[in-house]
């Protein structure tokens, strides 16, 4: 793998790192805790679902390193990461890749007020191109986060698409992405990638 590429990797890794130790910087709601993302709640009808059961998964691997969580990447994707930290990168796309981190949750914080406190703290670490866009969706029943950006570090662009789901009080955070100009042809993969994420 040469330098740029483990480069890009690593800028995946640390992005999706860069979530986990920002929400300290919200505001706050009493939640104790508690896993409130079923979706169940009258609030949350109508959000957009993403629902991996009716997906054809033909050519994809099951990523179960991370305990509580699973998701599918396609087969093609080599690992580049750690046993705690699982990343995989696009044999075919130069630069594509996904990887998930988890973390606790912080005491005292919703799960929207973690996503906001979140997208302040990318924003410190990252020049962001634009906005980042958020979208609350229904991902297999479980209310998530969609947050999808340009980002510019060391001279890289990418574009990158988070998933930020809360299970059993910690935030899971699926990272997946790479240069702008395969966006289109990165689509699909990432579409299934979310789908397949619980």
């Amino acid at each position: 793998m040469n330098k740029k590429l483990i480069k890009i990797v690593l800028l995946m890794v640390i992005l999706g790192s860069s979530i986990l130790g920002l929400a300290g910087c919200g505001e706050q709601t009493n939640n104790d805790n508690k896993d409130n993302s079923q979706v169940q709640e009258s609030k949350d009808e109508g959000l957009k679902e993403y629902n991996g059961d009716t997906e054809d998964y033909t050519g994809y691997v099951t990523c179960t390193e991370m305990e509580g969580v699973e998701f599918k990447y396609p087969e093609n994707y080599k690992s580049a990461g750690t046993s705690t930290q699982p990343a995989f990168q696009d044999q075919e796309i130069a630069g594509a890749s996904v990887n998930i981190v988890s973390s606790a949750m912080p005491k005292g914080y919703s799960f929207e007020n973690y996503i906001d406190a979140s997208i302040k703290g990318v924003k410190s670490q990252m020049t962001i191109n634009g906005e980042i866009n958020k979208e609350y969706i229904n991902l297999n029943g479980r209310k998530a986060a969609k947050l999808t950006y340009s980002a510019t570090s060391q001279g890289i662009t990418l574009q990158v698409t988070q998933v930020v789901i809360e299970k059993d009080a910690k935030a899971y955070i699926l990272t997946m992405g790479g240069f702008e100009s395969d966006s289109e042809a990165l689509a699909p993969k990432i579409d299934k990638m979310i789908k397949s994420f619980k």
